[in-house]
């Protein structure tokens, strides 16, 4: 299996003890956008191939950091976004656009991971889409097998709301009492844990307090009418960055 390059490494997220938890910016969809966003200073970018208003295509991406990269613009980690693809779909993006992850459900294809990491030098964050208040016990179960069969092949989970067309990508919070069993699932298998679904500047502060989150990833709630709003981004990287992941005030409380 090849290992990540240093630049990669580098780059490489994951929440630490008493540092503020990364924050992923999605559904980038042109070069200025790219370029104000990166200025902002968010430690991923997101790229959407999956069927959505904000899907992009590979060589436009490819285009868009080749630039970034000539004006000597320091990129962030590159994530590229898929919902339940086809193998030899993800490798297509892949050999076109270079980028340093994938975000991907995987339930459909359960070696999709280990199989891409055989091909390419590439993160591989397991999406794990949550349907809706799930009663008693500990409610990571149903995902526990898949994800320790997964654990050696993926490089972190990410909990988004369940979208029933493409699983996530919804806009949408899912239910924050959920958190603690995957934190701790997460924990147990080494994996840094992110969130998604429904966050914005005025909310994500009562996620991060006491949820010991790893990283988080909004794209809608940073838009206006549809648009990437430079004004949210920053917004919503200052407040991520108020907070560290030892803060301990009990879960930001139920949904958004």
């Amino acid at each position: 299996m090849p290992e990540l390059t240093e630049e990669a490494r580098k780059k490489r997220n994951g929440g630490g003890h008493g540092r503020p938890p990364s924050v992923k910016i999605c559904g980038v969809t042109g070069l200025e956008t790219a370029r104000d966003i990166v200025g902002a200073g968010p430690d991923c970018i997101g790229f959407v191939f999956a069927p959505s208003r904000r899907q992009v295509s590979p060589a436009d991406v490819r285009g868009w950091l080749a630039r970034l990269e000539e004006e000597r613009v320091k990129l962030p980690l590159t994530v590229g976004v898929f919902a339940r693809p086809r193998r030899e779909d993800v490798d297509a993006v892949l050999a076109e656009a270079r980028l340093d992850a994938v975000q991907l459900i995987a339930d459909h294809d359960p070696d999709l991971p280990a199989w891409l990491k055989s091909r390419h030098e590439v993160q591989v964050w397991l999406t794990v889409p949550i349907a809706g208040p799930e009663q008693g016990g500990n409610r990571a179960a149903a995902a526990e097998p898949m994800l320790r069969r997964m654990r050696h092949s993926i490089d972190a989970i990410l909990l988004d709301t369940h979208d029933p067309s493409q699983g996530g990508g919804s806009g949408r919070a899912f239910d924050w009492t959920v958190i603690p069993d995957y934190r701790s699932l997460a924990g147990e298998l080494g994996l840094p844990l992110y969130a998604a679904g429904g966050l914005n500047p005025d909310n994500v502060g009562r996620l991060l307090a006491g949820s010991r989150i790893d990283g988080v990833d909004v794209s809608s709630g940073v838009e206006t009418n549809g648009i990437k709003d430079i004004r949210k981004v920053s917004a919503f990287i200052e407040r991520v960055r108020a907070y560290g992941t030892d803060t301990d005030e009990g879960n930001g409380g139920g949904t958004a």
